[in-house]
């Protein structure tokens, strides 16, 4: 019963950090792994290091999709770490071998939860499986053991458990995993729950994704300003550094134009994220292809992608289900080469892209406050008051924010409410009274702040 305790323990704390802290984490390594019963597949997996290890991460990391299987993985593979390790010290005569054992699990346990992939958790655990089956040839040696040996062992799993609980990296990684999952599949509550202006502060990359949660709920122009909005980039990851697009900049353009009904756009973005990944592409880029073009009803693409998946173990229900959306829908006709000849292409200019989008009858609920949100962060007064006569009676109501750049430019193209021009003529007195930094504090959640001093 005392040799149970530790492994138990292990068993338990790593299921339950790992199935209550890291969800979103575990869901997004399914996303990003890659396991096809392929020619193709077994060849590059042989050609790289640790091929056995790898073939078997590979494998179980494809049910991480439900974070209990993937929680329940890692617990397993720690305690049998935990297992081998004392298997091998035991036979030694090592007073302290529940110690030593738990000491080497919890810092594989340090490392597995920071891994984007189990594999060198899998490969220490063929490692020491090897040392245990060596070790049962050399002779037992007899050892006293050490009374504190039981107790400072399970203070060091206790410990391991803060660790990875409390590690501001595991945090990170969680946060941004949970936004990825809301991003591409566009829960947006959940979203902005993971990402309130306080986080946003602290991450200002996750400012994109939060400001997309609020044009897709209709709230852009009424709460942009309550996160850290400092220029364009942080409403669409436009300012790349010599155009060079990067990980995060991919997905978030991926899920835009997801979003704004773009689906060509999407396709585009989701094949340069692949690149991103580590296997050059990943089951969630299978499957948002496969969705993306039957969205597109260009079916012989999208069972293309479906045939990939059926290579795949766990994706039989999937491609069953777009195979019948397929069979029920209508074929998307291939355009003539002379018409996609002159068909105008996405730019790295957003606001080019949402009024190409617009006349080509394209048109997404939050198409209007995307354009006049780019416009108003661009500082163009002209654009914006043309920008506003035209959608302006779209609106009941036109949101505060634009409400504010009318009132700070002086335009007069719809309803202004009491309290904009009232608030903005308290900003205008008060800018003659207080510092910049009780300014910003004061009025840091309008339109009048941004367009004093970031433009």
């Amino acid at each position: 019963m005392r040799k149970a305790v530790i492994p138990v323990l292990l068993l338990l704390g790593v299921f339950l950090v790992s199935w209550l802290c890291q969800p979103f984490t575990l869901i997004c390594q399914e996303y990003e792994g890659l396991f096809l019963a392929t020619p193709d597949a077994w060849a590059r997996a042989f050609a790289q290091p640790f091929p056995l290890s790898g073939i078997l991460s590979d494998f179980l990391i494809q049910f991480y999709r439900d974070p209990v299987y993937g929680a329940l993985i890692t617990a397993v593979i720690v305690a049998l770490v935990f297992l081998l390790l004392r298997g091998i010290l035991s036979r030694r005569g090592l007073p302290v071998t529940d110690t030593l054992s738990a000491l080497g699990a919890g810092v594989l346990w340090f490392f597995l939860a920071r891994s984007p992939e189990p594999k060198p958790a899998v490969a220490a655990l063929l490692i020491l499986l090897g040392l245990w089956l060596l070790s049962l040839l050399l002779p037992v040696r007899k050892g006293k053991a050490w009374r504190a040996d039981l107790p400072v062992a399970a203070a060091l799993v206790l410990a391991a458990a803060a660790g990875t609980v409390f590690s501001p990296a595991v945090q990170r990684t969680e946060r941004f995993s949970r936004v990825k999952r809301d991003a591409l599949y566009g829960v947006w509550d959940d979203l902005l729950k993971a990402v309130p202006p306080s986080v946003a502060e602290k991450d200002g990359e996750l400012t994109p994704f939060a400001l997309l949660a609020l044009s897709a709920k209709g709230q852009l122009g009424e709460k942009m300003f309550s996160y850290p909005v400092y220029s364009e980039n942080d409403l669409d990851m436009c300012d790349y550094d010599g155009n060079a697009e990067y990980y995060t900049s991919l997905l978030f353009k991926a899920a835009l134009y997801q979003h704004l009904g773009c689906y060509n756009e999407a396709v585009h973005n989701y094949c340069q994220w692949a690149t991103q990944l580590r296997k050059g592409t990943g089951f969630i880029v299978l499957r948002k292809l496969v969705e993306m073009y039957c969205l597109l009803g260009d079916y012989t693409l999208m069972e293309k992608y479906c045939r990939v998946l059926d290579h795949s173990l766990l994706h039989r229900s999937y491609v069953k289900y777009y195979r019948a959306q397929a069979a029920q829908g209508e074929a998307h006709a291939t355009e003539p080469a002379a018409v996609r000849s002159v068909i105008p292409v996405i730019s790295h200019d957003p606001l080019y892209n949402l009024l190409q989008l617009e006349s080509a009858g394209i048109h997404a609920a939050s198409s209007a406050d995307r354009t006049l949100a780019t416009i108003l962060l661009r500082g163009n007064p002209a654009q914006l008051r043309s920008v506003l006569e035209r959608l302006g009676p779209s609106y009941e109501r036109i949101p505060k924010h634009f409400q504010e750049a009318m009132v700070f430019y002086g335009i007069r193209s719809g309803n202004v409410d009491a309290s904009v021009v009232e608030r903005y003529s308290a900003f205008v007195e008060d800018l003659q009274l207080l510092t910049d930094e009780q300014l910003i504090e004061r009025y840091r959640d309008t339109a009048f702040i941004y367009l004093q001093y970031a433009l």
